[in-house]
């Protein structure tokens, strides 16, 4: 099974590369666990589709990690910041499905998984930008499947609770919410994406690794 990662670089990604084999990652910097490495600075539709002709091959599963978090209120909406969580939450992983659908480099009954956040169905004060970005991206990924259920294409979404690392624990600080949180333990959620990736029938709308 070939895979290819963007946005492999994050802590995420690296653990779930060390599992799985065969394993390509586009991302702004390079990592050792890594069949090939190809470096993009800037993720816009040219630089995409300079590294997709230069990989010339297709894969089974295209996981797309890209997204960042901040804190964020909309009572203090800034226009700026919103427009980069936006950005990098929803506009560049859509931008990475649609070139990589158009470039062909998805094998017959291959798939296309986008790592979210269960912050799309929360209404935390003090995440707002992300939350509306996840609840996008959610959204765009359903009906993209819709799009290419005739390819046999499968889009599936993979929302993420809290995790124990530097991303999540910023999080847990900023928003202003009393509920119990919990934080998922890396090798737990890790080793079920392994097994998500593995599964050549899966065709969900979204999975909810919660526990």
């Amino acid at each position: 099974m070939k895979n290819l990662f963007f946005g492999g670089s994050s802590e995420i990604a690296i653990k779930i590369a060390k599992k799985i084999k065969n394993t390509n990652n586009i991302s702004r910097s390079k990592s050792k666990f890594y069949l090939k490495n190809y470096v993009i600075k800037n993720y816009n539709s040219d630089n995409i589709k300079k590294v997709l002709k230069i990989i010339n091959n297709k894969f089974d599963n295209i996981v797309i990690f890209n997204g960042a978090f901040s804190g964020s209120f909309l009572t203090n909406y800034e226009e700026k910041e919103f427009n980069r969580i936006f950005t990098l939450n929803f506009k560049i992983p859509m931008l990475i499905a649609q070139l990589s659908l158009k470039q062909k480099i998805i094998n017959k009954n291959g798939a296309i998984f986008f790592i979210s956040s269960v912050a799309a169905e929360t209404d935390d004060p003090g995440n707002a930008y992300y939350s509306i970005a996840k609840n996008s991206l959610n959204f765009g990924a359903k009906i993209l499947g819709k799009e290419q259920r005739k390819r046999g294409i499968r889009i599936n979404v993979i929302s993420l609770g809290t995790v124990k690392n530097k991303m999540g624990s910023t999080a847990l600080k900023i928003i202003a919410n009393n509920r119990k949180k919990i934080i998922y333990k890396n090798n737990k959620f890790i080793n079920k994406i392994v097994k998500l990736l593995k599964n050549k029938n899966l065709n969900l709308k979204k999975i909810i690794i919660r526990w």
